[in-house]
């Protein structure tokens, strides 16, 4: 095996025509069998995902075998030449869309996960969850698809179009919090890009971004509950959260 590269949960190698995704030990059996059965239903659905083979035991650790996608990340492709920036950022927005479009029972429901991240979000008083909890009761979802990790550095663009990866997050529920979750990892990112990114879904696909904005405390409480990288993310989130009390 060679190795390509490393990431928080897992590390990447490459054999043959072949990835494996070896996951660290701190990683659940549960998580790995619930990230394979996603992509494979991604994958089942048409969508330009990975094919996914087999769930592997190697030194101890559990690994996925899929698909090896030889190309270069589309944020990358971005990053080196900001001329590519606007026709990239429409490409991902018209993938997001298709994503959007395939109704699916099959996937988790968004709700329960936003829920249960919100619950585990230690950082916030029992009263604001409470708060997000009673907010997140108000919304109605719809049953589409979303990948809900969507951004360019998930996208990689190979010599036969652009591969979506990464669907641990994926779940069946709002596109217009689908949005919102892209918009907000973006803005924890570059706030201009997160800018451009719903100025131009909203211009492409004629949507109300107030109907989008709407998801900002519910899926930024999520988010909190989910990950933080740092002390400037907590701010953020925060703020999101105190401006829609």
């Amino acid at each position: 095996m060679e190795y390509i590269a490393s990431g928080a949960q897992a590390d990447i190698y490459k054999d043959g025509s072949k990835a494996i995704k070896l996951f660290k030990y701190n990683i659940s059996k549960y998580d790995i069998e619930r990230e394979f059965n996603l992509q494979k239903m991604a994958y089942n659905y048409g969508l330009p995902v990975p094919k996914i083979y087999d769930i592997i035991e190697k030194d101890n650790k559990l690994g996925i075998i899929m698909e090896y996608v030889e190309g270069i990340p589309v944020g990358n492709i971005i990053f080196n030449n900001n001329t590519k920036f606007e026709e990239y950022i429409k490409i991902s927005i018209e993938i997001q869309n298709n994503i959007h479009k395939i109704e699916t029972n099959e996937f988790p429901f968004m709700k329960e996960k936003l829920k249960l991240d919100i619950v585990k979000a230690n950082i916030l008083y029992e009263s604001e969850k409470e708060n997000l909890l009673l907010k997140l009761e108000d919304k109605i979802f719809e049953n589409k698809l979303c990948h809900g990790d969507f951004h360019i550095l998930n996208l990689i663009q190979t010599s036969n179009g652009i591969k979506i990866i990464d669907w641990i997050c994926g779940s069946s529920g709002s596109p217009d919090a689908d949005i919102y979750r892209t918009y907000l990892l973006y803005k924890l990112y570059d706030k201009e890009i997160s800018e451009i990114y719903l100025k131009t879904y909203c211009k492409m696909y004629n949507l109300d971004k107030f109907n989008i904005l709407k998801w900002a405390s519910i899926v930024a409480g999520a988010r909190i509950g989910e990950y933080i990288k740092d002390e400037k993310e907590k701010n953020i989130l925060m703020e999101i959260i105190n401006e829609s009390k």
